[in-house]
């Protein structure tokens, strides 16, 4: 008796540790259309990137009805359009809107305090130096 039960909270606590490490994590999402990233929750924003159709985005969060969510993709981070993202990893919301599927996959939620972004730096190119070509030989 005194070792069922310890096996059993083993098997409990075995059985939902999947459920916590997905909870309040980044979710792993893509996009359904040409989807363009804003600095801030809000088409007033200015636009950082523009995420291709079906490219993958990390969505860290979203507003608390999921209309806008922020996200990175490749080196920048913005918010882009809850709606126009789908959830990208196997199970059974794989494929789902994040609208619809935020709630149980465990996107955190922001209540007011909305990070707002910048543009990135522009890449700064060295300058080549011009160098005087050899005449042409005859």
């Amino acid at each position: 008796m005194l070792i069922r039960l310890p096996l059993a909270l083993c098997a409990v606590a075995m059985m939902t540790l999947p459920a916590l490490a997905q909870s309040g994590g980044p979710a792993i999402a893509y996009t359904t259309a040409n989807l363009n990233m804003r600095a801030g929750p809000g088409t007033n924003y200015p636009v950082l990137a523009t995420v291709p159709q079906g490219g993958g985005v990390t969505v860290f969060g979203c507003t608390a009805n999921f209309s806008w969510c922020d996200a990175a993709f490749a080196n920048v981070k913005g918010w882009v359009s809850g709606k126009y993202l789908s959830y990208g990893v196997q199970g059974s919301y794989y494929g789902r809107p994040i609208p619809s599927a935020g709630v149980y996959i465990g996107v955190p939620r922001y209540g007011s305090n909305y990070p707002i972004y910048r543009r990135p730096p522009p890449v700064v190119r060295p300058v080549q130096p011009i160098y005087p070509r050899y005449p042409r030989r005859y």
